[in-house]
């Protein structure tokens, strides 16, 4: 083994040291631009202060969350609201035209009943002795009588136009979804309940009751 004489000794240690101060600058050099070494207590410290800007964020996030949960729901209920409204209106706008024409068609059945007192006062109107012996103001009666009855007649085909019928209820047992009570009779030898005599007519308009008709009805066992 050769011995190294001083100058290779020399020239070995400038090249270790020159080895040295490169890898040196070479660490400097990738150390630059990261500032100072932080500690563990900064870094601890700045994770509490994300963490506490993290919880504070979600609260936020939460009470908007809340916010517009609410916001939703009176939404909601307004839209419930508004659409009860709207059906309201649009079934009182269709109810609207049938409430008229029914307070027509019970204007023209007062102008019915009327019309059928004066025909049923003529018909029971009987002319008296002097009356008979002026033929003229016989004749003016029942010309008057003749016109109330065909005015009358002429009312119940435009009645029956709007589909308007009279209730049967003379001689029929009380019904009392078309017929009201207003007073009752004895005759023994007709059934119980059963209509005697009409004191108003009642009327359908359609399959609906306009007028529910005013009735007398049979009740045995009353003292005269």
């Amino acid at each position: 083994m050769r011995l190294l004489d001083v100058e290779e000794k020399e020239r070995l240690v400038e090249e270790f040291r020159a080895s040295l101060e490169h890898w040196e600058a070479d660490d400097e050099g990738s150390n630059e631009g990261l500032g100072a070494p932080v500690d563990l207590r900064t870094l601890l410290g700045e994770m509490a202060v994300l963490k506490n800007e993290v919880r504070l964020e979600s609260r936020q996030f939460k009470s908007a969350l809340e916010e517009l949960r609410s916001f939703g729901e009176t939404l909601r209920e307004h839209n419930e609201r508004l659409t009860r409204d709207l059906e309201r209106a649009r079934e009182h706008a269709a109810m609207a035209p049938r409430e008229a024409e029914r307070r027509l068609l019970l204007g023209m059945l007062d102008l019915r009943d009327r019309l059928q007192a004066g025909v049923d006062a003529a018909a029971a109107r009987r002319p008296s002795l002097l009356a008979r012996m002026v033929p003229g103001d016989t004749r003016f009666a029942q010309s008057q009588g003749l016109g109330l009855t065909l005015t009358l007649q002429r009312l119940d085909e435009l009645l029956a136009t709007h589909r308007v019928r009279p209730i049967d209820a003379l001689g029929a047992r009380l019904d009392p979804q078309h017929m009201r009570a207003v007073g009752v009779e004895s005759v023994h030898d007709a059934p119980e309940g059963i209509v005697l005599r009409e004191v108003r007519r009642g009327f359908l308009h359609g399959q609906e009751l306009l007028r529910a008709a005013e009735v007398i009805v049979n009740k045995k066992g009353m003292q005269a």
